[in-house]
């Protein structure tokens, strides 16, 4: 056997470990944890972050593994305000996308304030303040319901930049995945829970979404506090102690 063939075969086996575990994870509360982890593992990346797009809204952090204060810095302003200019994400470009095939042409404008820094050593030719630097980034976009869920994946750029054999694989997985990531939002999706306000109802939404204390205040512009007291208030009402209890009350609702 060939090394091409042996090696495609190889990534082939790969694909379809990636798939069984984000289908075994549907309705779990770590699924775009999972998921992720799943599809960075694949790629032989280091750092990912999964964000829920939604039109004139703040994106909602799904998942991350940014750590340390600068990169949370990093996180918190992609999602207030950078997203905004994410030529991806203006390109409505579904499936795979480099970044590096989206970069400024020289001489265009970005407007926007102190929270991008230009950079001719970022792929995108500017830099999101707080995000690590220099920095190959391989984005998954996909449609669920009607938020775009943006999958992306880093590490520190080196010469030799992600094979083309496993972007096609990822690109394959593009229909399955975006097929998981609907029946995971059905499957969570609030029904009427009664006695929840407007504001509790969202934040029950965001919680099931996967989104952590820290990511719903910044998307409801709340602070942490109010959130935690929403989720009490939450708890209470339909009387579960913890967010696995949570899950479990909306899976046995769904069968």
């Amino acid at each position: 056997m060939s090394a091409r063939k042996a090696n495609r075969q190889r990534v082939g086996t790969e694909h379809y470990s990636v798939l069984a575990s984000v289908i075994s994870a549907i309705g779990a509360e770590d699924f775009a944890a999972i998921s992720a982890g799943a599809l960075c593992s694949f790629l032989g990346f280091e750092l990912m972050a999964v964000f829920a797009h939604q039109r004139a809204a703040k994106a909602a952090v799904l998942f991350d593994n940014f750590v340390g204060a600068e990169a949370r810095r990093g996180i918190a302003n992609y999602a207030q305000f950078t997203h905004r200019v994410n030529p991806i994400l203006q390109a409505c470009a579904l499936g795979v996308r480099r970044a590096r095939d989206f970069a400024l042409s020289r001489g265009e404008a970005l407007s926007i304030d102190s929270h991008v820094e230009l950079s001719p050593d970022e792929e995108l030719g500017f830099r999101t303040v707080g995000w690590p630097r220099r920095q190959e980034e391989i984005g998954l976009y996909l449609s669920s319901g009607t938020a775009l869920i943006e999958l992306s994946f880093y590490r520190a750029r080196g010469r030799r930049p992600a094979p083309d054999d496993k972007l096609l694989a990822l690109q394959e997985l593009a229909a399955p995945l975006t097929a998981a990531f609907e029946r995971h939002r059905q499957l969570v999706s609030p029904r009427d829970a009664v006695g929840l306000t407007p504001r509790e109802r969202e934040v029950y939404h965001l919680l099931l979404l996967g989104c952590s204390s820290l990511a719903i205040a910044l998307r409801l512009n709340i602070s942490r506090h109010t959130v935690k007291d929403h989720r009490k208030r939450i708890f209470r009402k339909l009387r579960v102690a913890s967010l696995g209890e949570l899950f479990a009350l909306q899976r046995s609702e769904k069968m």
